[in-house]
């Protein structure tokens, strides 16, 4: 006859089984960070990432796309341990669908949009009116991206918005406006501070009001699935002097 498990031999096998099997909680992580950013961040972060690996001896992987599309990652449980987002609005959706940790939430830094052209060309740092009027101005795409959506707000206000749109090369994001500028498939780009900060053929032409469109601000937090143990640590290093001298270097204000 079959004979089943006695309560004994059970006990000594689940007993074995918690031997060989650890908890979740205690497997190994590796250590290495990883964050999403918005594009035009990237550059930035991956310096600082790298004065981080420098003192630290942990790797930093940066995934950057729109700050939509990053929420929408983390939703769908992509890997990541912090999100360097634009928007209040952007961080309280997050915090309500509980993508982030809203008290891992802190503001970092502040961008502005500008107006910029090749360095060698003599009408950087002219009349923007003029510089508007002599070719093909590359702007994202306002209903894409914030970069279009502002950028022609601003202009709008300036007065300047038909004879851009009459003349607008459209693209997905700034680096594509760079990308046309350094071409010279375009006369001028419509491109955040931080676009001209580490690129070094361009100049800013001529800044746009900051009166005239939404301020341009950044928050970090650890998202809801967070693994490194060291996420905490890097956070606080982005808030730290070294990171910020890299940051306000490379085209950013920092926050308090």
């Amino acid at each position: 006859m079959r004979r089943g498990w006695g309560v004994p031999a059970f006990a000594a096998l689940l007993q074995l089984v918690g031997a060989v099997a650890p908890a979740r909680a205690d497997f190994v992580v590796a250590p290495d960070v990883v964050v999403y950013c918005e594009p035009t961040l990237r550059p930035i972060v991956a310096d600082i990432a790298e004065r981080w690996r420098q003192a630290s001896g942990v790797p930093v992987h940066i995934f950057s796309s729109p700050t939509w599309a990053m929420l929408e990652q983390i939703g769908h449980r992509a890997r990541g341990d912090l999100i360097i987002g634009e928007g209040e609005a952007n961080a309280d959706d997050a915090a309500r669908r509980g993508f982030i940790k809203p008290e891992t939430r802190h503001d970092l830094w502040r961008n502005r949009l500008v107006v910029a052209a090749l360095k060698d060309d003599k009408r950087a740092g002219g009349d923007l009116k003029t510089l508007v009027g002599t070719g093909p101005i590359a702007i994202v795409d306002p209903p894409v991206g914030l970069a279009g959506a502002d950028g022609r707000q601003a202009l709008t206000a300036l007065g300047l918005w038909p004879d851009v749109e009459s003349r607008a090369a459209g693209v997905i994001d700034t680096a594509d406006a760079v990308f046309l500028l350094r071409e010279h498939k375009a006369a001028a780009a419509v491109v955040y501070a931080t676009d001209v900060a580490v690129t070094p053929v361009l100049a800013v032409a001529a800044p746009l009001p900051e009166n005239d469109y939404p301020p341009i601000r950044y928050w970090v937090a650890e998202t809801h699935n967070v693994l490194s143990p060291e996420t905490a640590a890097f956070a606080a290093f982005l808030r730290q002097a070294p990171a910020q001298e890299i940051a306000h270097a490379e085209g950013l204000e920092v926050l308090p």
